[in-house]
């Protein structure tokens, strides 16, 4: 049995009482809460600072780990986007796998247990089924020309039926708006919400983006002219991506990831869904040299959960630099918010609430310890 007290206990959602003790059995799974004062004091081993559950990661895109510093920062996202597509096939498969294996370990050893991923192709199937992180992989769909919704969906399902024979979790996901056709994005919708699954969504991340809604002169323009994609077919529905897309989700939960330009009034649209709004700052400097506004989820406390976006958009996939990011740019978020983006809400998000993300008696969610000093979070070490 192990004994462990800190200054505080997060619990996923709140701190715990001050006398709190974490009793753990040999296998680090959580067998109770007991008070210290059913303990002899040698008994009990002590961090300064904060103990909290594994952090949850809910948006990353492993499968571009092999895309570190290749990519110039402050390029906008269309242009950043071309960049992916020309790059991402440019060395070996085994190449690939290892940074994406080095990539899963930094993530473990910097307190990440649980992973939301996006996929366009197999490759990280193998790294996700021999990590010791917990990984839902978003297969994503990308296809804007609503004529071929119904094949891209059908050729995703394949996909999902491999990743499920080899005994891995994940569901459907469109790209985004821009990319992806409203009539493919509600298959989807209607396929992840049957079976009780998250969907998981790229969210206004551009300004060129509204642009392309609204009917405006835009970068996508250009990038799908390079691309070699017709859009003569293609008429501006002349509101915003969100208010346009928002009426095919289901009530089950859907991640929308960035939300860098979004506004109040699309905030309060999505009030009769279950919306979960995920911050990745850190690639949201990288690529847009912006970052949302924070103060519009002001409200929606409870529904916010942090993500690394990709190592082709980020130096590092470290989910507490990115709440530092957060908290460095608002003061919206009390770090007890923070926290709970990284735990409990993130995991609420991906639908592992009954596994990870608060400490839970019967289960192994993973423990940090962290410190707080200075309006800055520092991650200490793994407990278990």
């Amino acid at each position: 049995m192990r004994f462990l007290k800190a200054d505080k206990l997060f619990d996923g959602r709140t701190y715990l009482a001050e006398d709190s003790v974490l009793v753990l059995d040999h296998q680090n799974l959580l067998k109770e809460i007991v008070s210290e004062s059913t303990l002899e004091k040698n008994e009990i081993e002590r961090f300064h600072g904060i103990i909290t559950p594994g952090f949850v990661n809910a948006h990353c895109h492993l499968e571009l780990s092999h895309l570190k510093g290749k990519i110039p920062r402050h390029t906008g996202l269309p242009a950043f986007a071309k960049q992916v597509v020309s790059l991402r096939h440019t060395i070996d498969k085994g190449e690939i796998s290892s940074l994406m294996k080095a990539a899963g370990n930094d993530m473990w050893n910097n307190g990440i247990v649980a992973v939301g991923d996006i996929s366009n192709t197999e490759d990280s199937f193998n790294e996700k089924l021999n990590s010791n992180i917990y990984y839902h992989t978003f297969i994503e769909l990308i296809g804007l020309n609503p004529a071929n919704a119904q094949t891209i969906f059908d050729k995703g399902n394949l996909l999902l039926e491999k990743l499920h024979a080899m005994g891995l979790p994940g569901s459907l996901s469109p790209h985004a708006p821009y990319s992806t056709s409203k009539e493919l994005i509600k298959l989807i919708a209607d396929k992840n919400g049957s079976m009780n699954l998250s969907l998981s969504i790229h969210n206004q991340e551009s300004d060129e983006e509204t642009k392309f809604f609204m009917g405006q002169k835009n970068a996508f323009d250009d990038l799908y002219r390079s691309l070699g994609l017709d859009l003569s077919w293609y008429k501006a529905p002349e509101v915003s991506s969100l208010e346009y897309y928002i009426e095919v989700l289901t009530d089950k939960a859907s991640i929308l990831v960035h939300n860098t330009f979004t506004s109040l009034a699309n905030v309060e649209a999505t009030d009769l869904k279950n919306i979960y709004w995920c911050f990745c700052p850190g690639a949201n400097s990288y690529i847009e040299n912006r970052f949302p506004d924070f103060s519009i989820f002001r409200n929606r406390k409870n529904k916010i959960c942090i993500g690394t976006d990709s190592l082709a958009s980020n130096s590092d996939l470290n989910v507490i630099d990115e709440a530092n990011l957060v908290l460095e740019h608002t003061s919206e978020f009390s770090p007890e918010n923070l926290l709970q983006a990284l735990t409990s809400s993130g995991a609420a998000a991906l639908g592992i609430s009954d596994v990870f993300g608060e400490l839970m008696p019967g289960k192994n969610t993973g423990l940090n310890h962290v410190e707080f000093k200075k309006s800055k979070f520092n991650f200490v070490k793994k407990i278990a």
